[in-house]
């Protein structure tokens, strides 16, 4: 292979996921413009079976990206996403992998934050502070809020999303701490453990629980898993759901998750408070 033809080598490869929300998709796209110069790196989207309609917008969108990126149309039947984010994440071949999914915008300085923090070696995975959107008028997501500081596992063994509605500057929601799992929606992975791990387990379906399953999968390879509480990002839960009108088999993926887990089930929560 003559030396024009091979690929530059890259710390970061950003992926982006996206399934139809096409309005959400531009603004994660714009945020990800702003700051992915701060470090080598590559952007790949695949765009999971869009409506039809939809088509000529994500390509207006896609033509903002550079010129190295890769964009992946699937067709055909939509996949769930722990198919399409493996799909997605094993393009590249750079160590770290930003996996960022439509609905999550992220804020300035994010990913300098994220990759600064996987300096520190013993980190496998690491998930941000993600917060209700400022305009969020829905009930039980308060605007500019808590959504996400990491999950803990309470005492009936349940995975929870700890501190839900608290302020986002808060003490305890300010906290950069090693967690039970994180949400699937936005994190940074080295890539050989996402390799070893097999990346998410399909078996989750259209999706719920695969992430805590990585995260489980990852921290028993050895690595901690982390909440970074300085890198931020909105996170317009739920709008894929909403577009494509669908649900998510809680109940069923919780027990495939405890039948894979059950030995690492423990209760933390009291840790946090």
């Amino acid at each position: 292979m003559s030396k024009k033809n091979k690929t530059p080598l890259t710390l970061l490869d950003i992926c982006i996921l996206t399934a139809g929300c096409v309005d959400l998709f531009e603004r994660c796209v714009d945020a990800v413009l702003t700051q992915y110069k701060v470090v080598s790196s590559r952007i790949y989207v695949l765009i999971n079976c869009p409506p039809d309609d939809t088509v000529s917008k994500y390509k207006e969108i896609c033509a903002k990206l550079p010129q190295t990126a890769k964009v992946t149309y699937l067709s055909g039947e939509m996949l769930g996403f722990p198919a399409a984010a493996n799909k997605l994440m094993k393009q590249g071949m750079s160590p770290l992998i930003l996996l960022v999914t439509d609905d999550v915008t992220l804020h300035p300085n994010c990913i300098n934050t994220l990759i600064k923090r996987m300096d520190d070696p013993t980190i496998g995975l690491c998930g941000l502070k993600l917060l209700f959107p400022d305009n969020s008028t829905e009930p039980g997501r308060p605007a500019g809020k808590v959504q996400h500081v990491g999950h803990v596992m309470n005492i009936r063994g349940e995975i929870d999303h700890i501190f839900v509605g608290w302020d986002a500057l808060h003490p305890k929601t300010c906290i950069s701490r090693d967690c039970f799992s994180v949400t699937g929606a936005a994190f940074i992975v080295r890539r050989p453990l996402f390799t070893r791990a097999h990346g998410f387990a399909e078996i989750y379906g259209v999706g719920t629980f695969e992430d805590v399953d990585l995260c489980v999968t990852i921290r028993n390879l050895g690595s901690r898993i982390f909440m970074d509480a300085n890198a931020t990002a909105y996170h317009y839960v739920g709008a894929t759901v909403k577009l494509l009108k669908r649900g998510y088999p809680l109940m069923e993926n919780q027990m495939i998750f405890r039948q894979r887990h059950i030995q690492d089930c423990k209760w933390d929560s009291y840790l946090w408070w």
